[in-house]
């Protein structure tokens, strides 16, 4: 008896020597890379992403195969990492990891096919985003990838007038590899379509069917739009009504979009106090709306002459800046920034009024003049071309 009760005394001792210790939020995270067919002295970076918008976090040189990364979470929710080599044996893209606080993530890799370096971890995400990708196709893409960008430059280094033998040679290589990315990444897509469908919703899960659906919008020759509407629909109601769930709704089923000579769309707005806002109140006024990022070098390149423009012409001018981040994203960003006009956000992402204006990419500007009527819509922003639109409306 006493045998057993001795035996079970040290089972018990064992079980709780061998459970996890509870880690601290501030405990960091470390990943070791173990590399092999990569050149060394070659630079790698690690980005941390909030949302769409990635940030520097770190960089490490590659030295005999091997490079390390030591960083503290500052959000545990801010999980998302990619690193990156910038080369020309290297796709124009990264590998992705997912970390958490304490993690030990080991990266493994045989050649510059980076998005297919294995990640050894125990990350639960880091599971699920690799189930997704475990597709034969992965490996030609990042070929197609490589042989596109070369050609691209190629292209780029030939002069069409004088050697118009060889720049035909090289557009149409161009076309070749271009028709090839299409066809590959239609197979691609089609077998990560076909995972999900069996798979419960997590984070890379929304993240590659809010790719998706933008991509069945913008190339519906790689996306099939009817099977990422399916797999959507298949979605539990509260994740419909998340953020990423409304901005996959809105590139499946855009809106009747805006066009000029049409009234504006409005919407519920919140400032940085949490105040609720409406386009409507600046009627009467002209009004520039700003759609934007913090990750948007363009957006933040443009603040400086809308600041001007407001000074002068306030009295006759409203501008609204419509953040697209996340709100945490927003805030962080709206300390670094100088704006002293609205500053607005839906809260809803990419996926509200931004879809009911025609917004394909940002910076992106509505002009609304005191009828309430869009008289011009902007893509992209050029150093002057705010002096040369407002001195056209009101000098």
């Amino acid at each position: 008896m006493k045998a057993k009760t001795l035996l079970s005394f040290l089972v018990i001792i064992l079980l709780v020597a061998c459970q996890e210790k509870p880690v601290s939020p501030d405990t960091p995270y470390i990943i070791e890379g173990e590399l092999t067919g990569v050149k060394d002295g070659l630079e790698i970076t690690l980005f941390q992403f909030d949302g769409d918008v990635g940030s520097l976090l770190a960089k490490d040189t590659i030295q005999g195969g091997k490079f390390f990364f030591k960083e503290q979470m500052s959000d545990p929710e801010l999980n998302v990492l990619m690193v990156y080599v910038s080369d020309d044996d290297f796709p124009s893209a990264g590998r992705r990891i997912y970390t958490a606080p304490g993690a030990h993530i080991k990266v493994k890799g045989h050649d510059s096919r980076i998005m297919s370096w294995s990640v050894e971890s125990l990350v639960p995400e880091q599971k699920d985003y690799d189930a997704l990708n475990a597709i034969p196709e992965y490996e030609v893409l990042q070929d197609l990838i490589m042989a596109f960008g070369r050609t691209i430059n190629e292209l780029n280094s030939v002069d069409r007038e004088t050697e118009k033998e060889r720049y035909a040679e090289v557009r149409n290589r161009y076309s070749s590899i271009n028709n090839q990315l299409d066809s590959t990444y239609s197979i691609y897509y089609d077998k990560v379509m076909d995972k999900m469908m069996g798979m419960k919703p997590s984070q890379p899960f929304m993240r590659t069917l809010k790719m998706l659906s933008s991509y069945s919008n913008s190339m519906p020759d790689r996306v099939n739009p009817e099977k990422a509407k399916a797999i959507y629909q298949s979605l539990p109601d509260d994740i419909k009504q998340s953020i990423e769930g409304m901005t996959i709704y809105g590139n499946l089923y855009p809106p009747k979009q805006a066009m000029d000579g049409d009234d504006f769309p409005d919407a519920d707005f919140y400032d940085l106090n949490g105040n609720l806002h409406h386009i409507a109140e600046h009627k009467g006024k002209y009004i520039l709306l700003d759609f934007w990022s913090s990750g948007c070098g363009p957006c933040i390149k443009a603040f400086p002459e809308m600041k001007e423009m407001y000074e002068k012409y306030g009295e006759r001018l409203a501008i609204i800046s419509m953040s697209i981040d996340t709100e945490r994203r927003w805030r962080k960003a709206s300390e670094e920034h100088d704006i002293t006009w609205s500053n607005w956000s839906e809260g809803k992402g990419e996926g509200g009024i931004y879809a009911n204006y025609r917004v394909v990419g940002i910076p992106y500007y509505v002009l609304i003049n005191p009828d309430g009527k869009i008289e011009k819509q902007i893509m992209g922003y050029r150093e002057g071309q705010f002096k040369k639109l407002f001195s056209e409306v009101f000098d």
